[in-house]
């Protein structure tokens, strides 16, 4: 390929949503940063292109997301403080209101239909969701300026090098010509990953002893068939992959859910499902998304972990000293326990809702002073906020048997069902776990880029709040909690307990599955499924281009200090703070690589949340920093080459 014409390359690798982005970023910033000069982007995946690997159209359409219709968006608007122009673009919402009236008619019949009862707050399937990327995509190249050209490679980029003149060389898998380009956006999402030395060693005892063993995996990409109807089968992981497996093995089988003249719903088997053994650390399965019937659901504004404050815990980023749990945690809890205890005192008149929560506001969380207020205005302690009992729902409590067990949880989903259908309006609970999600943002831009030291990274963050935030705001719709519940009470799905454990029992030649917290005997199961997805790491990555990067020297391991010892290495891979470019092995930054969702997962904290509109989204404000930095890379490239030639 020639490379001395004016012209600006760009390499996008993963033309899923954060591709998207970066490519609508690139053709709305390109007038400004290079007028008038041709700008040739290349979208590089196997997948469609604008769904991508996760969101592709040709899928299961009983798998539904966990994000509402409204708030879904790959188009910037006026809440994103990015240095590009903002440019709107509808809703996955608007685009489903779009193809009912009929402005959009190119819509296969499938995506058509569900658009037509797609209300704001509606749970689109994952497939509807890649009809509206796909749309997207097209959308935007349809309206990029002239001098853009768009160019798709259905192949997976295998190797990058970089080249003399500044430019780099990018290999596909499918043997075709190298791509020369400016810069390169690894936007691939969860990348493929070699299994864990446990899971080698599951897989290993399955195979010896002819048992099925599922390893972390999309569900949507797992095939199930040689799981039997009527066998047990152990699912480890209570987190959303769970409810895929449950739908894809249940309703996907051909059982049927009614409502009983009372209005429950019922299971009704169909004698394809197997018996589903269900457990993990926690013992229950992520709570229910609140329904909140607003298309604009306002952002909760802190009162407590302020610009001011997150300022202040920035100070010693980089020096391994600040810590989660003693300087971030506080802020977080006083301002979850101000929501919960707002919540509660709704039906209290207005001055003594009032006095309580100035004088809430004074006090520094879980201090002497802060529980005697909440005591002496609640005297009841069982409706106090408790992070041990939400983190630890059985605290204190075992179980003489797992159909004891059974009988909790199933309470305890119709509950979360019931505080669901009420609302943060109406639910102190929900009130609580809708501001877990909002508070992402002031708790990332803390954490994020080495902002407290790499032992309480790994002890408080990735071992600990990860889980517990989204055990409380990542559930499933309220729909699936429903449904668990009547699989729950048909006894298709069987609830093994907290602490769930796994072991290979080489004597019996079979899983054996037990809880720390329920005195019965342990299961004996044929079957294993890993519910939960492979965590992103460089380290063990099997995507040829990532992986020949790391074993190059040409990216690394993000590392987090620790002022009183070594750091914490984790799995994500290392760019620079502000501009994205790709770290190398010495710590330099690469004038043009880029990289940001899932895998910079640790540089960046819970990177795999997808835009969403009117919060000032930080997908959308890192992909127009990124689309900026390959232009003027570009612009640079062709200054050089101008020089060059004179």
């Amino acid at each position: 390929m020639a490379v001395d014409r004016p012209v600006i390359r760009v390499g996008i690798v993963g033309a899923g949503p954060r591709g998207v982005v970066a490519l609508e970023r690139l053709c709305v910033n390109a007038p400004l940063l290079a007028p008038g000069v041709p700008v040739e982007v290349h979208l590089i995946d196997p997948y469609p292109a604008g769904g991508g690997r996760v969101w592709k159209q040709q899928q299961n359409r009983s798998l539904l997301m966990n994000t509402v219709a409204s708030d879904v968006t790959v188009f910037t608007d006026e809440s994103v403080p990015c240095e590009g122009p903002i440019v709107t673009g509808p809703t996955q919402y608007q685009w489903a209101r779009m193809v009912t009236e009929g402005h959009i008619a190119d819509v296969d019949e499938a995506d058509r239909e569900e658009a037509r009862g797609m209300l704001p707050w509606s749970y689109g399937s994952r497939a509807f969701n890649g009809a509206y990327l796909g749309w997207a995509l097209g959308h935007i190249i349809r309206n990029a300026p002239s001098e853009i050209t768009v160019r798709f490679h259905r192949t997976r980029a295998v190797e990058l090098e970089d080249l003399e003149d500044g430019t780099q060389r990018l290999r596909l898998e499918d043997g075709g010509e190298p791509l020369v380009v400016d810069s390169v956006v690894l936007s691939q999402g969860h990348f493929d990953v070699a299994p864990t030395k446990g899971q080698q060693e599951f897989e290993r005892f399955a195979a010896e002893h002819g048992l099925l063993y599922q390893a972390p995996a999309s569900p949507a990409e797992t095939d199930l068939s040689a799981f039997p109807a009527g066998e047990p089968v152990a699912v480890r992981g209570l987190g959303l992959s769970f409810f895929d497996y449950v739908t894809l093995l249940t309703s996907d089988r051909g059982g049927r859910f009614e409502r009983d003249a009372a209005g429950a719903l019922r299971y009704l088997p169909s004698g394809r499902e197997p018996i589903l053994y269900a457990g993990s650390g926690r013992g229950l399965p992520y709570t229910a998304r609140a329904e909140v019937h607003l298309e604009i659901v306002p952002r909760y504004e802190p009162r407590f972990l302020t610009a001011e404050v997150i300022a202040v815990l920035r100070r010693n980023a980089g020096r391994g000293e600040t810590d989660f749990k003693r300087d971030l945690w506080p802020y977080v809890a006083k301002e979850v326990g101000f929501v919960y205890y707002r919540s509660l005192l709704s039906g209290a008149p207005q001055a003594q809702r009032e006095e309580f929560l100035a004088a809430y506001c004074d006090l520094e969380w879980d201090s002497p002073e802060m529980t005697a207020l909440i005591s002496g205005q609640f005297p009841d302690s069982s409706t106090h906020w408790s992070w041990e009992r939400v983190d630890h729902p059985n605290l204190d409590r075992r179980f003489a048997d797992r159909a004891e067990y059974q009988e909790w949880v199933a309470e305890r989903l119709r509950w979360d069902m019931e505080q669901s259908q009420v609302g943060p309006a109406g639910s102190p609970f929900k009130a609580t776990a809708a501001i877990m999600r909002d508070l992402r943002d002031e708790i990332r831009q803390v954490v994020s880029h080495q902002g407290i030291r790499g032992a309480s990274y790994r002890d408080h963050v990735d071992r600990w709040f990860s889980g517990l935030n989204n055990f409380l705001a990542s559930g499933p719709p309220a729909s699936r909690v429903e449904e668990l519940e009547a699989l729950v009470t048909a006894g298709v799905v069987r609830m093994v307990g907290p602490r769930m454990r796994v072991e290979a029992d080489r004597a019996a030649g079979r899983f054996v599955v037990s809880s720390a917290d329920i005195d019965e005997a342990p299961l004996v199961v044929s079957g294993l499924i890993e519910a939960h997805l492979a965590l992103t790491d460089i380290r063990r990555a099997t995507d040829p281009l990532l992986s020949r990067l790391l074993a190059a020297g040409a990216c690394r391991p993000h590392t987090i200090p620790n002022a009183d010892g070594p750091g914490y290495e984790t799995g994500g891979i290392d760019v620079a703070e502000t501009s994205f470019r790709l770290l190398d092995a010495s710590g330099t930054a690469h004038r043009g690589r880029f990289s940001y969702g899932p895998p910079v997962e640790s540089v960046q904290w819970v990177t795999a949340i997808g835009a969403r509109p009117h919060v000032g989204s930080r997908t959308l404000i890192q992909g127009d920093a990124i689309a900026r930095g390959c232009l003027r890379t570009g612009v640079d490239n062709l200054n050089r080459r101008t020089l060059a030639l004179a």
